[in-house]
């Protein structure tokens, strides 16, 4: 496991070195994945640890530190370590997604409050987490006259009854703050629409797919199976995609016959702007 390494006095010059952001890399990157966004976003603007160094700058901040099981996560630490992100590896129980646990938050906590002590001149915490059992961790550091700043999505992962902003002096939105604000409020259609058409788009992207065309029938198979739908909702779907311009009729020749089927429509304004967010370059 790895641990903060602290510095002897003289060994750097620390000034104006005030602020040490902690996150629960494991809560966030599960909770953007339910919107297809990687916190280690390949565009600036939607980048979690480069905005984080743009808010607070990089002059100020003493030290950034992500905790997660890094062997389920589909990011790379010599990334985040390029970016200054001092990586804290805390195994889990090995499952994935909603059945994933693991210490991540305590380790966090730990750390927090080794740095509270062995470092006074940190006078700004930064929390990035929506997990309610920090409260007894944010309130300890208020006591202690320091200033405590929370980066959470607003979305229903957010704990109403722990009431997280109430012990923060700042509280952020990573919707605002991660300039994703219209998929804050989606309906359960809308995050429908948005998981087929990151679905459909990653099929062509797929090399065992090449040459290939996705029909209508397996298009509405797989939204059955990975959308957990019914077969008349993933009709309705599908009805929804064409009359939404969201898809467009493809067709490839192979060996002199002609297959039909559906690629997303890039000229879409909404349908490219969903997999931009997704990770992936577009015009």
């Amino acid at each position: 496991m790895n641990h903060i390494k602290f510095k002897r006095k003289g060994d750097e010059i620390n000034l104006g070195k005030d602020i040490a952001i902690f996150i629960d890399l494991d809560n966030v990157y599960y909770g953007l994945k339910k919107y297809h966004m990687d916190p280690d976003h390949p565009e600036p603007d939607h980048n979690l640890f480069l905005r984080l160094q743009q808010y607070y700058g990089k002059d100020s901040i003493r030290m950034m530190e992500a905790y997660a099981d890094f062997e389920l996560l589909d990011i790379s630490m010599m990334s985040l370590q390029r970016k200054r992100v001092h990586v804290n590896q805390v195994y889990g129980n090995g499952r994935g997604g909603e059945e994933r646990k693991n210490a991540s938050d305590i380790q966090l906590c730990l750390d927090v409050m080794e740095v509270l002590y062995k470092i006074p001149e940190v006078s700004t915490y930064v929390i990035v987490s929506a997990d309610q059992d920090m409260v007894p961790l944010l309130d300890r550091l208020w006591l202690h006259g320091k200033r405590v700043e929370l980066f959470c999505l607003f979305d229903e992962s957010l704990s109403k009854s722990a009431q997280l902003p109430e012990f923060c002096d700042k509280t952020h939105n990573l919707f605002q703050f991660l300039n994703i604000p219209q998929y804050q409020n989606l309906s359960q259609l809308d995050r429908l629409i948005q998981n087929a058409v990151v679905q459909i788009y990653e099929w062509y992207e797929d090399p065992n797919n090449s040459g290939k065309s996705y029909g209508s029938t397996w298009i509405k198979k797989d939204f059955m199976r990975k959308l957990h739908i019914s077969d008349v909702e993933a009709n309705h779907l599908f009805t929804k995609l064409l009359r939404g311009k969201y898809l467009e009729p493809y067709e490839i020749t192979v060996d002199g016959n002609i297959y039909y089927g559906y690629k997303v429509n890039l000229a879409n304004h909404q349908v490219r702007m969903v997999v931009k967010i997704a990770g992936y370059m577009v015009g």
